[in-house]
């Protein structure tokens, strides 16, 4: 969870109201923030808002407090005049970071407090939106030192030289990587290129090697700097332009004057950055009076969205609500909601006794899929468990497959990005590290997996998998059958088998399992799939769904 540090003072200056530590927590709860240390003047403030970047920062904290306290109200508006300066695409990123969106910042006071709070903002986009770097990366560079208009493109990285920041004398690209602290701690992301990605300026000025480094030249920003230069390079537009208005929104509030850049892709294609568009979305105070519990009036939930800096309108029984698109988050009318409660106040919010006297009982899912447990174990079969959490790579190439996956948004490692779809991808990773323990190895695992589904109201589909995984020598296709029917005999499943090919499976040895709750896969596990595992003994593998 991103931890911000900041002057209580120049937080105080950017609200407009001094506080107590008191009344500064108690305002902090607003976005989900408490303050976690205070030295003399300094600041550190934990945000658990882990989907809005835009919290992220003294100056976001301070535009999100000064609305939940009625000093301001609605989305603020930023007034965006022109630069005419053109940022072109060239084909040659295509395979590297194929896209960028930028804006210029002029009449800004640079002060080390705010160099202190933009370097401490673009850290926290660059690594946590932009998963480190990897989906975004922010650039910041000394305008007035650019001349003319600016190229992006890959460059030779065994030909192209400049001077990396806080270096006095040129490298190769290559060398950068090798020797540069940053350059070392980023290869990665440009691992296997053959090209690197480059800004450079109309003179041939070499702006920065995103997502790696900036240039010496231009890539300096000191308290003599007057106007800004800010890029925002990556693989998807959303992505990249939602980190580009957090940086500008940030500089705005302290006073700068935001000038748009045209931006000209490889096709000609052209947009103008930043775009403050805005999104709507249909409210029904009934269902906000349902989900809350809460005894609103349309007005009182009117000022509270306000309060929130959403702009709403009356479209008959319901509330068009406004909101800026770079609030990612809202994704469904729950999340809203969730922002009226938060301007309510939690500790405004009474309890209530509980009015119904119950009797506890087992749910007949729970005791279906303990019954399974004791199947499994009485064929001889270990139980394990895995994490819901994986990896993308784990569930779709390690297996020989390509999925459509169920996302986290902003995840904190790639090891935990995505829901896992299949359990067998997850037995195959453990047994790869246990192959010290004694074999036959013979695991089953009874959990949830997740698919997208677009039919469904919350998009997902959730269902209750068995997984079985063998690892034996002698495993063959015929045992994988053999336990299918022990375990369907057990639970009263009738099943249908059907021959198919599973790219994850052998061919010939591989069937297609169909049954009243749902359907599944048995056979032989593909060498090459053991092989990315790092296995080397036969194994066979059994994946059904109990309840869907």
């Amino acid at each position: 969870m991103p931890t911000i540090e900041t002057s209580k003072k120049d937080l105080e200056n950017l609200i407009g109201k001094k506080f107590s530590a008191k009344e500064l927590d108690e305002a902090l709860m607003f976005i989900k923030g408490e303050i976690d240390k205070i030295e003399g003047d300094v600041l550190t403030i934990d945000v658990k808002e882990t989907n809005r970047p835009d919290l992220w920062s003294a100056e976001g904290i301070a535009r999100e407090i000064r609305a939940r306290l009625g000093l301001e109200k609605g989305i603020l508006k930023y007034k965006i005049g022109k630069s005419n300066l053109i940022v072109s695409i060239e084909k040659s990123v295509k395979e590297t970071r194929p896209y960028t969106v930028a804006a210029v910042v002029k009449g800004i006071k640079i002060t080390g407090e705010l160099i202190k709070q933009l370097v401490q903002l673009q850290e926290k986009v660059d690594g946590t939106h932009g998963r480190k770097r990897k989906e975004s990366a922010t650039g910041i560079y000394d305008y007035d030192k650019i001349k003319g208009n600016i190229r992006y493109y890959g460059a030779d990285p065994k030909k192209k030289k400049f001077t990396p920041l806080e270096y006095k004398a040129e490298m190769d690209l290559e060398e950068i990587l090798e020797t540069h602290p940053k350059g070392k701690e980023y290869a990665h992301l440009l691992k296997g290129k053959k090209l690197y990605p480059i800004f450079e300026d109309s003179e041939g000025n070499v702006l920065s090697m995103p997502p790696v480094i900036n240039s010496n030249y231009s890539g300096k920003v000191t308290e003599a700097t007057k106007n800004l230069f800010i890029e925002v390079s990556g693989f998807q537009i959303e992505t990249i332009l939602t980190g580009l208005h957090v940086m500008v929104m940030a500089l705005a509030d302290r006073g700068g004057k935001i000038e748009s850049v045209t931006i000209l892709d490889s096709n000609g294609k052209k947009i103008v950055t930043p775009d403050f568009s805005t999104e709507k979305i249909i409210l029904d105070p009934a269902y906000v009076r349902k989900i809350s519990d809460l005894n609103l009036t349309d007005k009182q939930i009117i000022l509270l969205l306000e309060k929130a800096r959403y702009n709403v309108k009356a479209k008959g029984k319901k509330l068009e609500v406004e909101y800026p698109s770079y609030r990612k988050d809202i994704l469904h009318p729950i999340d809203v909601v969730e922002d009226i409660i938060i301007g309510y106040g939690y500790n405004n919010i009474e309890p209530k006794k509980i009015e119904m006297n119950v009797t506890g009982e087992e749910l007949p899912q729970r005791i279906y899929l303990d019954k399974a447990r004791d199947v499994c174990a009485g064929l001889g079969l270990q139980e394990v468990l895995t994490f819901n959490l994986t990896s993308k790579e784990k569930q779709t190439s390690r297996i020989l497959s390509k999925e459509d996956l169920v996302e986290i948004s902003n995840p904190v490692s790639s090891n935990w990005e995505v829901m896992r779809k299949k359990l067998m991808p997850e037995l195959l990773d453990f047994l790869s590290k246990n192959k010290h323990a004694e074999y036959p190895q013979r695991i089953f695992e009874i959990g949830t997996v997740l698919s997208i589904d677009a039919k469904k109201e919350e998009g997902v589909d959730q269902s209750y998998n068995l997984g079985i995984v063998i690892s034996d020598s002698r495993a063959n296709f015929t045992l994988a059958k053999s336990i299918l029917n022990a375990i369907c005999n057990n639970l009263g499943i009738e099943y249908s088998l059907k021959e198919t090919k599973l790219g994850f499976l052998e061919n010939g040895k591989s069937g297609e399992i169909k049954t009243p709750k749902g359907k599944g896969f048995i056979g032989e596990i593909h060498k090459q799939v053991l092989s990315n595992f790092g296995l080397d003994t036969k194994t066979i593998v059994i994946e059904l769904e109990l309840i869907r």
